[in-house]
């Protein structure tokens, strides 16, 4: 696709140079793309702060609304992170709009009934 394409509907577009030794962060939700002219040798590291969480379990809910699941499990990366002493804030916030998220839906089918149930999925 053209970044004109992109461009026409709107949607910011950006584009870079990466020199040797040179790092490109991408924020969350933002989309990205790669594109390579001759030969490249290229190494990928994903990484985020602890403020990027609240992304990450919105980003789950919304994989799990559309059945797209998630590439790594948002509630097994709160529970992986919970001893480290310096990310127990932003870990012990998300656990708990994890708790809240998952009581509000038992309490739904609790009160409505599995409607996937009744419709046979």
């Amino acid at each position: 696709m053209s970044p004109e394409v992109i461009v026409n509907a709107g949607i910011p577009c950006y584009r870079l140079v990466q020199n040797p030794g040179e790092f490109v962060f991408t924020f969350p939700r933002a989309y990205h793309s790669g594109f390579s002219h001759g030969f490249t040798c290229s190494e990928v590291s994903n990484i985020a702060t602890p403020e990027w969480l609240k992304f990450a379990g919105k980003d789950e809910i919304h994989r799990a609304a559309v059945n797209y699941p998630p590439l790594v499990s948002h509630i097994q990366l709160l529970y992986d992170l919970a001893p480290s002493f310096s990310s127990v804030w932003f870990t012990l916030h998300e656990l708990q709009n994890v708790e809240k998220y998952h009581n509000e839906k038992s309490y739904a089918i609790c009160r409505d009934g599995d409607t996937e149930r009744d419709r046979g999925d």
